[in-house]
């Protein structure tokens, strides 16, 4: 992640985009494995950043109604990790909604500092924004908190500046000495008290504003959920493959390692612990498979308009698979409904294995009945959109990555024309 994230920062200065790293800065080397970056650029030079990023492999993720926050993200199959950017051109504060304005942006990029390979704000703009950040937004101060902002309190030289800072931002009676004299005692409790009265100190700064800035937001967060209906962010990917293949181990393995929060949903056609009804008519059966099979993908649904990765264990696609004795007219109508009786999956990864190791693994069904399932399943990956087919035998953690880089390429296709 490393290589990707130096990426970043060698193109912003070869492209002249005005940036600091807002937090931080230094424990970048913490990102070997991804994490969040918070960037502050120039408004002027947002659109040129985005470009950067997209040129970069980078994806935007919804960001409306998070105003002045923008988020980018990308995956990086080498290193194994996420890593997102949280990019704002204002520094305002505000828990849920950044409704707190402040000018400390101006200030950072104006006075920022080469600090090794970025550009880092000086210690008294960052201490400012770091504890607002950290009392307002979070509510806490967790330890590596704590830790940056006793060194900041020692690297700090213009104690007049700081001091028009916090009389700004903080309290028209703040002081440095006190100020720093809690920092050093440790007494976060007490800055933690303060909240409260911060709060009114910057609603009193822009008070009509600060209140459109929510009401704002809550309804374009609002139009956000709506539209995740018609066209969620977050693909869905259908697992398909013979028994034994690894289609558990490979659901549960991204569940563990995505980004976005994960939802398995069983797709089969003949759910596990479902009862069909009592045939007392003609299609009844089929009608509750139907019907089970809508309400499977409903659910479905709904997660994935909530953010989720939705994980098919199996598809509706198994209808499609040959049965052991030759289906006629009526049965082939019938197996192409049900097959089709859902909206496709955003990917289908067909896992495969040979049928010597489908056996080891599970000891069900003969190695030749295996071996048919095998074929069935890779001549079906021939005949259906967005599927790949995935080799099983490389190892879990292999073939989690591979799947992984699948999804997230899928990610970036939907997102490649915002």
């Amino acid at each position: 992640m490393h290589t990707v994230l130096w990426q970043v920062f060698d193109e912003l200065d070869r492209t002249g985009v005005a940036y600091c790293l807002l937090r931080d800065a230094d424990r970048l080397d913490e990102l070997a494995r991804g994490g969040e970056v918070d960037l502050l650029v120039e408004s002027g030079q947002l659109a040129e950043l985005h470009h950067l990023l997209r040129r970069l492999g980078f994806a935007r993720l919804p960001d409306r109604g998070y105003a002045p926050h923008h988020f980018f993200i990308i995956y990086d199959r080498a290193s194994d990790g996420w890593l997102k950017l949280d990019v704002t051109t204002k520094i305002a504060f505000g828990k849920p909604v950044k409704n707190l304005g402040t000018d400390l942006a101006t200030n950072c990029l104006r006075n920022r500092r080469r600090l090794g390979a970025v550009y880092a704000p000086m210690p008294e703009d960052e201490f400012v924004a770091l504890l607002l950040h950290c009392v307002l937004d979070k509510g806490r101060l967790e330890p590596h908190r704590q830790l940056r902002l006793q060194a900041l309190r020692h690297q700090i030289a213009d104690e007049a500046y700081v001091t028009s800072l916090l009389r700004a931002y903080w309290s028209p009676m703040a002081t440095w000495p006190d100020l720093a004299g809690r920092i050093d005692g440790a007494n976060w409790t007490s800055l933690l008290a303060e909240r409260p009265q911060v709060i009114r100190h910057l609603r009193r700064r822009q008070p009509v504003r600060a209140r459109a800035r929510v009401v704002r937001a809550r309804l374009l967060r609002q139009l956000n959920r709506w539209d995740a209906w018609r066209r969620p962010a977050v693909p869905t990917v259908a697992l398909l493959g013979p028994d034994g293949v690894g289609k558990s181990t490979l659901a549960h393995g991204i569940q563990g390692a995505s980004y976005f929060p994960t939802s398995q949903v069983y797709m089969g056609l003949y759910q596990k612990g479902s009862k069909p009804p009592a045939r007392r008519l003609p299609g009844i059966g089929f009608a509750h498979l139907l019907l089970t099979q809508w309400k499977r993908y409903l659910s479905a649904r709904y997660r994935q308009t909530r953010g989720h990765l939705v994980i098919f264990d199996r598809y509706s696609y198994d209808a499609l698979l040959p049965t052991q004795q030759r289906p006629g007219r009526f049965q082939r109508a019938r197996r192409w409904l049900l097959a089709h009786a859902c909206p496709p999956p955003d990917l289908v990864l067909v896992l495969d294995a040979p049928a010597e190791t489908l056996f080891a693994r599970k000891g069900e069904h003969t190695v030749d009945a295996l071996d048919r399932q095998r074929a069935s399943y890779r001549e079906l990956q021939t005949r259906l959109p967005q599927a790949a087919l995935l080799d099983t035998t490389g190892g879990a953690d292999q073939v989690r990555r591979t799947a992984t880089d699948l999804i997230w390429q899928i990610y970036v296709q939907r997102h490649s024309k915002e």
